[in-house]
């Protein structure tokens, strides 16, 4: 199952903000993940120098973790600004995971949580995409 994680979730697991990001950032050599490159930035931007080592430690663990640097097609973004989102990045983010066909994006973003409805992918808080991904591998 192919999930898209959103920069919060990185920024809480890596700076241990968060224990349910934190059990996230664990899993992630077991998950197939597509980020784009942009919140790879936005990540990097909020993390200390130590922080921004442990990510990297981190991704390279991670074999199914890819950054896609790809221009996302505009008209999927324009969609999701028609929806209701904010145009800079979640309409970004939402049209970036409907194109990568993912499965999940995983995000505590309150715009992706309550304004997206009917997309091509479920939108879960980190701890319920935990739970369904134990359920899976049960």
């Amino acid at each position: 199952m192919r999930i898209c994680i959103d920069s919060n979730q990185f920024i809480f697991g890596i700076s241990g903000t968060d224990p349910a990001s934190e059990n996230l950032m664990l899993l992630l050599p077991n998950l197939d993940v597509v980020i784009p490159r942009l919140v790879i930035k936005e990540v990097i931007r909020n993390l200390d120098d130590i922080q921004t080592k442990l990510l990297y430690a981190l991704l390279g663990k991670a074999p199914h973790v890819k950054i896609i640097d790809e221009p996302v097609p505009l008209t999927l973004v324009k969609k999701y600004i028609d929806s209701g989102l904010p145009e800079k990045a979640d309409a970004f983010i939402g049209a970036f995971a409907e194109w990568q066909g993912v499965k999940y994006l995983i995000s505590d973003n309150r715009h992706f949580l309550s304004e997206i409805v009917g997309a091509a992918f479920e939108v879960l808080r980190p701890e319920a995409f935990i739970y369904q991904y134990r359920q899976t591998i049960a």
